[in-house]
This record gives structure tokens, sequence and C-alpha cells, in this order.
């Protein structure tokens, strides 16, 4: 029996006539190259990645030896020449420089120019912006911008740079200037310029991000510098206000109560009392010789001798007897168990208390005066009482008097009380907590 079956077709796998468009090995032969091509893509975009990676860490550890560089570094021109360096490093530059505005000439001053690896300060460079300040404003106006960086290519002439400024900058070989402004919120504080050799801007536009983060540094920087002038200013100030009342407390009180020893003794001459007159004159040398001591240890004071300390009893004591030595009578009590204070505490108490007798030599006309120190168990109370006139506690008094006394007790951490009627006297209580300035 014959097999009439006929064999089955097979299709070519090569493009041969008849075999179709595309053939199965075109079509793999397409998909290797496909898949070549995104290997080598992929390969890329991972070494892109790593050296991103790379240099995100090379930033952030310099960023952080800056810091360590700035909590360590006392002088402030040292550290921003630091930043200055380290930026134009960063950025691949030839060099940089370093301005700050200068608000009287409505100007920018150069301050520090980083050249052939050394800086150099404003007074030694050769920046034809020396001696002539430079506008702010940006591109159009000068290419110190108040807001954000701006890149300026020096080939041909920029607006608002002087052309002998840009010869100078071309004849270093620069052919790319960055300048990047120091905001501290909304105030323009400096600016840094980074200088570049490259025709191609692109590869320093790409680390402008790194560049704001190291100008933020020096503008850190600066702000540290104006508050630790601040501070400086305040501390001198206080220091000036110190140095008055204690003036005005001793020398004051002394010149006063000299003044009514020699009233006294004036009087006693008219009515021939010569014995009275030379006791009170007596009296007035020794309260002038006590005001010559107070001013050589007002002196001293602003070099104090830490070996030696006042002792409170003693000093007012030395008080009362001044008081005593104009008529009045004066009476010291110290109850309680005594405990040693700190130096500037006791002087501060001796201080508000010379300010409350001097008040009632000059104005109080008291026959009795009282000054009590009691040593308690939440603290130490000091008070001061007198038969005299008394005063408005809420009128207005000129001089250091009742603002002295304020401020010696705030200085200490203490409370100050004033109470007064008309002819019943005035009392003073300072009360100084445990915790308030002593070491209990």
């Amino acid at each position: 029996m014959t097999d009439t079956r006929r064999p089955a077709r097979r299709t070519p796998l090569t493009g041969a006539p008849g075999g179709g468009s595309d053939s199965v090995v075109d079509r793999l032969r397409k998909r290797l190259v496909a898949l070549e091509h995104a290997n080598r893509s992929l390969a890329a975009e991972v070494e892109q990645h790593r050296r991103a990676e790379a240099l995100a860490h090379g930033q952030a550890r310099m960023l952080i030896e800056s810091l360590e560089v700035l909590t360590n570094e006392p002088d402030i021109d040292r550290f921003l020449g630091h930043v200055l360096e380290v930026t134009v490093q960063q950025l691949e530059g030839v060099g940089g420089t370093l301005w700050f505005p200068d608000p009287e000439n409505d100007s920018v001053r150069l301050h520090l120019e980083y050249l052939e690896s050394r800086m150099i300060r404003a007074e030694e460079s050769h920046h034809p912006a020396v001696l002539r300040p430079l506008p702010v404003g940006g591109s159009g106006v000068s290419t110190f911008p108040v807001e954000r960086p701006e890149m300026y290519l020096m080939e041909d002439a920029v607006d608002g740079m002087p052309e002998v400024n840009r010869a100078y900058i071309n004849s270093l070989g620069v052919r790319t200037l960055l300048t990047v402004p120091m905001v501290l919120g909304t105030e323009t504080v400096g600016w840094i310029c980074v200088r570049s050799s490259k025709d191609d801007p692109k590869e320093m536009q790409a680390k402008i991000p790194l560049a704001e983060a190291l100008a933020s540094q020096a503008t850190l920087a600066v702000q540290m510098a104006r508050l630790g002038e601040e501070a400086r200013r305040a501390a001198v100030l206080a220091e000036r206000n110190r140095i008055a009342r204690d003036i005005h407390d001793t020398l004051a009180q002394g010149f006063t109560g000299v003044v009514v020893n020699l009233e006294a003794a004036s009087r006693a001459l008219r009515r021939a009392h010569g014995d009275v007159a030379l006791d009170y004159i007596d009296n007035a040398r020794g309260l002038a010789q006590s005001c010559l001591d107070e001013a050589r240890l007002s002196v001293s004071a602003l070099r104090p001798d830490p070996t030696r300390r006042p002792d409170l009893a003693l000093a007012l004591e030395a008080q009362v007897r001044r008081m005593e030595a104009t008529g009045a009578g004066a009476r010291l009590r110290i109850s309680g168990e005594k405990v040693t204070l700190p130096v500037d505490v006791e002087a501060e108490l001796v201080r508000i208390a010379q300010e409350c007798i001097t008040n009632v030599l000059k104005h109080a006309s008291a026959r009795n005066v009282e000054l009590l120190v009691d040593y308690q168990a939440d603290g130490l109370s000091l008070r001061i009482t007198d038969d005299g006139a008394g005063f408005d506690t809420d009128g207005r008094h000129d001089g250091f008097g009742l603002l002295g006394m304020r401020e010696r007790a705030e200085r200490i951490g203490a409370t100050l009380h004033v109470t007064s009627t008309a002819g019943r006297g005035t009392r003073v209580v300072m009360h100084l907590a445990s915790h308030g300035g002593g070491d209990r």
C-alpha cells in the first residue's frame, strides 16, 4: 500500500525567499544589541551614582572638618580663610576672594584673596578693587548678587565689572568667575568668589550647592563674630555701670558725710563753740580719708585679688561708724548662724547698705538708723530702717540711688523691697535665697 501523505513544510531559519520579513535569528540579534546597550547604560548610571556618593561623603567630611576648625579656631580671619581655601579647592578653582559690604560707602570691600596657594589680606592685594570700591546689585550692576549665586564668563566684557578688574582677573588665567552671596535671613553679609580656568562653566555650576553650603559656614562665623562683639560691648557697658555705681555708692556717701560735718562745724564756729567745731572737722577729715580709701578700692577692683575677701560684718560696722560720725544714732544687729558668701555677693550687700545710708544722710534727716543682717534657713535678709522724713516710692528719683540698688540686687539674684511713709521713715528689705549666688 502506497503512503500518499505529503511531508510537512519547514519554515526556513534564515532570510530565504518566502521566509518572512524578520527571521528568529534577526530578532534575537536585535534583542542582544538592546540588552548590551541597556547594560552599558546601567553600568554608566551605577558608576555615576558611585562617584556622586563618594563626592557626597567627601563633601560631608570636609564640612565636618570646617566646623571643627570653626569650633577650635579663635581667629575669625583664619577660619574665613580656611573656608575660602576649601571652597576653591572643592570647586577645582585657581583662586578666590572674600568680600564684605561697606555700608558707610554703600559699596563692597575686599577682605581676603586666595592666590597661588596662599592667603593675602586686602592691604597686600594688587586687586584694583582695593582702591576702587565696587557697588552691590548683581548682573547688570555689579558682580555681587544679593540673593543667589551668579556666574560670569571673563572672555568678553562683563556688565557691572570695571574693565581694569576684568583685565586683572584674566591675567591670572581665570576664564569663569562664580560669586556666592553669604546670606543671613534677608541680609547679605558677604560674598565668596571662586575663579576657574575652565571655559565651560557647567562643571562648576554643578557644584554651586556645595559652594553655598561652604558660604553658609562663613556666614555662621561672621554671625558668631558679631555676637562676640555685642557681648564684649555689653560687658564693657556693664563694667562701666558697675564703676559708676561704686563711685556713687562710696564717694557720694563719704562726701555727703564730709559736707554734713563741715556744715555742723561752721554752725559751731558761728556760736563760738571751737571745741565742737574741731570735733566735726576731725570727723570730716576722717570721712575724706575714707573716701580716698574707697576710691583706691574701686580702682583695685578693676584688678581684683582673689586671695582677699571682705568681711560683711566688719564692712557694715564701718558704715555704722560713718553714720554715727554725722551725729545720727546707728546700730548693727546680726542674727542667725553666719554663712560664708561669695565675694561678689558680700560686696553687693555692702554697696546696697551704703546707698541706703547715703540716702538717709542726704534726704531723710533721720535720727536713728538700724541695720539688720538675718541669716535664715532659706537664705539671708538685709534690712535697713530709719525714722526720717520718708518719700514717695512711686515718684521720680534722679541719680543712681534706687536704680543702682535694684541692679545690684538683681545681679546676685536677690529681691529688693522699699517701703516708705511720709514722716514715718523708710524700710529697705533685701532677701537673698540660699541658691542666689551663694555657695552655702
